[in-house]
């Protein structure tokens, strides 16, 4: 995706978390319980007799590389600790080389071939249900999780041509990422949806520190992608946070990340690294959303996971029409 960024600071980022959190917690809206480390012993499987202990539940398991990727989500007392995915150490090591898996791509130069280096879109793409959420827990906005390797990278060059991840966590349901076909324009999006795609987004409802539309980074069978990382940075070697956005609306979360950057958390002392998630003044939808996101190793479990953690709880955008009274 042609992405431009302008990173914000990790200061000015956790003093907006911060912030918002402190207003959520004054409107009575307390934020969740602390996240845990990502070396924490295996926790019990949310259940009836879970009560106000932490608990996880994982969603179904799908292959990959030597290995498997699944969904998982922690809670403690019916409120989200967690949202994440989980890969075992095996399925990074046997991970596919080649550029995709051909499931989305355009003839953009209609030599009737397909390249897959620059005619399709999403390296190897893998669709995760989310765990089933415990009955007393507290409603998540999220949907669903788009799993991409990346084995090449993509556009920009010499930015994210890269071996990397990107996770989304959509906010809408599969078929509206569905209905976004391929097409000639931008990165491989339909032309007669480049306008929807490149709808600005509110200025209510958009993150600190992100631009409101990017055409350019308009994506097939993805959505626009707006980014807030400085070209200057160069190319990625660690993290970073991207939202996904298409008829003027915040569509999916996305930590992305490099292969190296996992592996290295396997011998990190901490096995774990964070940063904060810029906000939006308000959420159009209520729930509870995440204001960090993290990447760790699992020692007692021999996995790698990324995770959205440390939520506090919106009202939506009732909260705006109360608060403009």
């Amino acid at each position: 995706m042609n992405v431009s960024r302008m990173r914000f600071t990790a200061v000015a980022a956790l003093g907006s978390a911060a912030l918002l959190a402190a207003l959520l917690s004054a409107a009575g809206r307390p934020p969740a319980p602390a996240a845990p480390a990502g070396s924490a012993a295996r926790l019990p499987a949310c259940g009836d007799g879970a009560g106000g202990a932490v608990c996880s539940a994982y969603g179904p398991a799908a292959a990959l590389g030597g290995g498997t990727v699944r969904s998982y989500g922690e809670y403690q007392g019916g409120i989200p600790r967690a949202l994440g995915i989980s890969l075992t150490a095996s399925a990074v090591g046997g991970l596919p080389t080649t550029a995709t898996d051909g499931r989305h791509c355009y003839d953009a130069d209609a030599d009737g071939t397909l390249d897959g280096t620059h005619e399709c879109v999403g390296g190897h793409s893998l669709e995760l249900a989310l765990p089933a959420v415990p009955a007393a827990a507290a409603g998540l906005p999220f949907q669903w999780v788009l799993f991409n390797w990346n084995p090449h990278g993509h556009n920009p060059h010499g930015r994210y041509d890269v071996a990397h991840f990107d996770v989304h966590f959509y906010l809408v349901p599969r078929k509206v990422r569905a209905a976004i076909k391929t097409g000639g324009c931008a990165l491989l999006i339909a032309c007669d949806q480049l306008a929807a795609a490149a709808r600005p987004v509110p200025a209510a409802y958009l993150p600190a520190g992100y631009p409101a539309s990017s055409p350019q980074t308009a994506e097939g069978a993805m959505g626009a992608h707006l980014d807030s990382r400085p070209p200057s940075t160069g190319t990625l070697t660690g993290q970073t946070f991207i939202y996904g956005a298409y008829a003027g609306d915040l569509i999916f979360m996305e930590p992305m990340l490099t292969r190296d950057f996992l592996q290295r958390h396997r011998t990190a002392p901490a096995h774990r690294t964070c940063e904060a998630i810029p906000q939006p003044a308000a959420w159009r939808i209520p729930g509870w959303y995440p204001t960090q996101y993290c990447t760790a190793y699992r020692p007692d479990q021999d996995d790698y996971t990324v995770t959205l953690t440390e939520f506090v709880h919106s009202a939506g955008a009732r909260r705006l029409v109360t608060a403009g009274r």
